[in-house]
């Protein structure tokens, strides 16, 4: 199986001045479309190829498959995953609640196989299932080691676990993640890697997640905006994200975590209203984070790494490129990000558009977007 560490799925500022004449040069051949702000920075917006209407859903997990014109995400009030083509067709609606073969408990991430399928991620089940896009079931897998499993798999699915001690800001020692490589037919682990430990230096402290990229090194989220690159030798590099500002959250955040609130408490069996006021109150007075959460980065085939950005997220998104732990851009895409993947050429994200003034429900409708980067330079 080719050597595969993408994970799956949760302002301006100045460019690094070395990269900018390359950046320029790339551009200048291949006429993508690019515009510098005001302080240097090279936005990137690709051409939209295709869209698909969604279900309204909790879940927002992405997964683009093998040949790069069927994506699939999940539908979380029915249980289901749901798998479109780029031309607007549903290709397949399949699972159910339940415990049987090619039903699910909670879905929460998709995969895509090397051959066309679609693997997803049931955690409430400790369970990886594997389905054509059609629907027809294909096989399943315990792997309850796998958090978040990463994007593509093949005769292995492989994935990330965090150290939740480590997260919750125990004094422990050890590593944050640790990769876990799962025979797809037996379920047997047949590699298990602890993440580099630190202390790395970060002023504010907190390292939130982990990934490893394509050349045995390491990519770490952590506090106000910095990430941490670490090589296979393992010396870190720690930069600021040079398009990180310390943003409140919006009143559509606000909205949208006040649902989250409600929501938990009432999965805990809790009055709806408990506490809400109270966390609300201390949601609004902190700055959002500079990614848009944990899964939602990877690492594409040129071991540039990406990751989903909070920034502005009203009539425009952005996803911040880094190659060589320097940031090149950011790829600019239309309407508020909740998801993404990439391969190929192709990039598909998963939003939510703005509300009309003609829709009726106030709800933001979700939908499925695909854009062609090829004349980017980016992917493959």
């Amino acid at each position: 199986m080719p050597y595969n560490t993408e994970p799956s799925r949760r302002r301006f500022g100045p460019v690094k001045a070395a990269l900018m004449p390359a950046v320029a040069a790339l551009l200048a051949v291949t006429g993508a479309c690019v515009q510098d702000d005001a302080a240097g920075e090279a936005i990137f917006t690709p051409e939209i190829i295709g869209t698909n209407a969604l279900p309204l859903s909790e879940n927002e997990a992405v997964a683009l498959l093998a040949n790069e014109r069927i994506a699939c995400v999940v539908d979380s009030y029915e249980t289901q995953a749901r798998c479109v083509d780029v031309e607007g067709a549903v290709v397949g609606v399949f699972g159910q609640k339940g415990e049987g073969p090619g039903e699910f408990d909670s879905p929460a991430n998709l995969a895509r196989g090397e051959q066309g399928t679609v693997g997803v991620h049931d955690p409430g089940l400790g369970r990886f299932t594997v389905f054509e896009p059609s629907g027809a079931y294909v096989s399943e897998v315990l792997a309850p080691q796998l958090d978040v499993p990463f994007r593509s798999f093949g005769t292995v699915v492989s994935g990330v676990e965090a150290d939740i001690m480590i997260m919750l800001g125990v004094e422990t020692s050890g590593s944050l993640m640790t990769r876990y490589d799962v025979n797809l037919a037996t379920g047997a682990v047949v590699r298990e890697e602890a993440s580099p430990e630190g202390p790395w230096d970060v002023a504010c402290g907190e390292v939130t997640w982990g990934i490893p990229d394509r050349a045995g090194g390491w990519v770490f989220l952590a506090c106000e905006g910095h990430l941490i690159f670490v090589g296979d030798t393992g010396d870190p590099t720690v930069l600021r994200a040079p398009t990180y500002l310390a943003e409140l959250p919006d009143e559509r955040d606000v909205a949208r975590f006040e649902e989250m609130l409600i929501s938990l408490n009432m999965a805990h069996d809790r009055p709806a209203s408990e506490s809400v006021d109270e966390n609300l109150e201390d949601y609004r007075a902190t700055p959002k984070k500079y990614f848009l959460s944990t899964t939602d980065q990877l690492v594409d085939a040129a071991n540039r790494y990406w990751v989903a950005t909070q920034r502005d997220t009203h009539e425009w998104s952005y996803l911040d490129v880094y190659e060589n732990a320097e940031y090149v851009g950011s790829v600019r895409v239309r309407d508020r990000l909740r998801g993404f993947d990439l391969l190929g050429s192709t990039l598909v994200v998963l939003v939510e558009r703005q509300v009309g003034a003609d829709d009726a429900d106030g709800i933001p409708d979700r939908a499925l977007d695909w854009y062609d980067i090829g004349e980017l330079g980016l992917g493959r």
